[in-house]
């Protein structure tokens, strides 16, 4: 006969492990929040990518996204960027369509980037598919994935042991669209 703790400890992992999976779909389903995000532009004087604010992009709701346009009207490009819970190893996934750039942008504002670029991965811009993309790092093993696969980099003055946000990078007058957000921290 079994005892009454061999019978309960089974159904409690059972409930850990559907906690665990409950909360990663939930995770999975986050949309945009502008208190995440703000917008950086060129700044030439001081040859830094300066934070002007998300108010510096227009923002609005689209179908279930968040179309971001670039009205800045600083530079040829602005950066959208994501600099929350960016410590120790992660992987930062975002649903979107559209945009010029994406990847890791030098946090001080130094124009010193790895990324992929979108205009060719990523169809039509707004008017296109969305794709999935995981950006990640592990130690000093950064990756992007557009769908599972990993995508070749541009390495631009990146130094890996310096801090850094994630970027999309917006054109001038264009947009893109973010569906979903989420962010998981590896131990």
């Amino acid at each position: 006969m079994k005892s009454p703790s061999s019978r309960i400890l089974p159904r409690l992992l059972a409930l850990l492990v559907l906690g665990t999976y409950s909360s990663a779909i939930a995770a999975q389903s986050e949309a945009f929040s502008p208190g995440d995000w703000s917008v950086r532009c060129w700044n030439g004087d001081t040859r830094l990518w300066k934070d002007r604010g998300l108010a510096t992009m227009t923002i609005a709701q689209v179908d279930g996204a968040t179309r971001i346009t670039n009205s800045s009207g600083i530079h040829r490009h602005a950066h959208l960027v994501y600099a929350n819970g960016l410590e120790g190893d992660f992987t930062f996934t975002v649903e979107l369509r559209g945009g010029y750039e994406l990847g890791f942008l030098n946090e001080a504002g130094r124009d010193e980037m790895l990324y992929v670029e979108l205009e060719e991965k990523n169809g039509a811009g707004v008017g296109g598919e969305f794709h999935r993309f995981e950006i990640s790092r592990r130690g000093t093993r950064f990756t992007i994935r557009r769908n599972g696969r990993v995508l070749p980099m541009v390495h631009f003055q990146f130094d890996y042991g310096e801090a850094f946000v994630i970027t999309l990078a917006i054109k001038e007058g264009e947009s893109a669209e973010i569906r979903s957000v989420t962010l998981e921290s590896t131990p």
